[in-house]
């Protein structure tokens, strides 16, 4: 029954173990806004596709979350919210991930609009949110925020 014990134990501590290098990889991961592409447009809505990208850039641990929840902000005004599923990202691999929006013109005012369909190079956009992931004790939040690279 003692040997039980300790081999329950062990197999624990084990997976913790696992479970929180996984943790950690991932909150050392890159996490980039690849960019926002227009879609459509009409007299009163935007759709464009937001792409971003995690790397991970550990050489032997897998990166691994449960879910992600945030918001798309164009030059520090909120459009609207967005979330993503569960993933694994391999070692030394990219993973992006593209999202639709659809934004109200109301919320954002006619002016911005002109130059984001002109693709303006003042336009600054960034996801800012929350990955979680999953533990035997529950989900731990971590803060993300994806940025545009500068070249």
């Amino acid at each position: 029954m003692k040997k039980l014990f300790v081999l329950l134990l062990s197999c624990t501590i084990l997976s913790a173990c696992i479970t929180l290098k996984e943790i950690n990889q991932t909150i050392d991961c890159k996490y980039d806004l690849v960019g926002v592409e227009v879609t459509e447009y009409s007299l009163d809505t935007l759709s464009a596709d937001v792409a971003l990208a995690i790397t991970n850039k550990s050489k032997d641990t897998n990166a691994r979350m449960t879910r992600f929840a945030g918001k798309v902000y164009l030059n520090d005004t909120p459009l609207t919210d967005v979330t993503l599923g569960e993933f694994l990202i391999e070692p030394q691999s990219t993973k992006v991930e593209k999202l639709s929006i659809n934004v109200p013109f109301s919320q954002v005012g006619k002016n911005i609009i002109g130059l984001v369909l002109a693709n303006s190079n003042t336009m600054k956009y960034k996801v800012v949110g929350t990955i979680y992931f999953a533990t035997p004790l529950g989900e731990i939040p971590f803060p993300v925020v994806f940025t545009k690279q500068e070249k």
